[in-house]
């Protein structure tokens, strides 16, 4: 959670979606809450958005790639 935190992101905008069962566990929906997409994510590492990348300048969800430049 610190890492979204520190990136400014919630839980939802760090889902990941794509190639994911997120949908099937109902975690799309709107009345889906950020402690439920949390509870998830820990359970299953595949739904996080990845790579976070961490600097002394910041924190990052480096997807797509060039955002890394940003805290390099």
């Amino acid at each position: 959670m610190q890492l979204f935190a520190d990136s400014g992101l919630s839980p939802r905008q760090a889902l990941r979606v794509r190639g994911t069962n997120a949908a099937a566990l109902g975690l799309t929906e709107e009345d889906s809450s950020d402690e439920q997409i949390l509870d998830a994510m820990l359970a299953d590492a595949m739904l996080v958005e990845r790579p976070f990348v961490e600097t002394e300048k910041g924190v990052r969800l480096c997807r797509p790639q060039h955002i890394v430049q940003e805290i390099l």
